[in-house]
């Protein structure tokens, strides 16, 4: 029984002994700091007067806004003459607070990548997209809204 408590008191102490790995600095500065000469290509930082560094680091935003979104695909008929029509797909893009233009493509999908395509060439972002799911008679319908905006252009 002494040879146990003796065994315990000797594995305690061993522990008590054994010192920790020292720990690895961690985060965006964990190395050493390497300054480059000044002219090397390096960022330079410069003495500005208090306040006028945040102001620099914020970036301009527009005043003023404007928006547009697509709100459907539609299939209408188009006629090349007496007697000869196809169906056509588009989609529907309205600009707001006035106007709007019908993209078309070969179906559905084209309609909608088309209008994607030629908003983005014209400088609108989107911002949000909202789908609504509509249930009858036990069957579902999905309809999906794109809104755009884009800073306001100078007239």
């Amino acid at each position: 029984m002494a040879a146990l408590a003796l065994a315990c008191v000797l594995t305690s102490a061993a522990y008590s002994q054994q010192t920790e790995p020292p720990r690895r600095p961690q985060g965006p500065v964990a190395g050493p700091a390497i300054k480059l000469p000044p002219g090397s290509g390096a960022v330079e930082e410069r003495a500005q007067p208090s306040g006028a560094k945040e102001q620099a680091a914020a970036p301009a935003l527009p005043s003023k806004w404007e928006y547009c979104f697509i709100n459907a695909i539609r299939v209408r008929q188009k006629s090349f003459g007496i007697g000869s029509s196809v169906a056509v797909v588009a989609a529907h893009v309205r600009y707001l607070p006035e106007g709007s233009e019908e993209i078309e493509g070969a179906n559905e999908e084209e309609a909608l990548g088309n209008a994607l395509v030629k908003l983005g060439e014209d400088g609108w972002e989107l911002t949000a997209v909202r789908t609504d799911l509509e249930m009858r008679d036990g069957n579902g319908k999905t309809t999906s809204v794109y809104f755009f905006k884009r800073p306001k252009r100078q007239e």
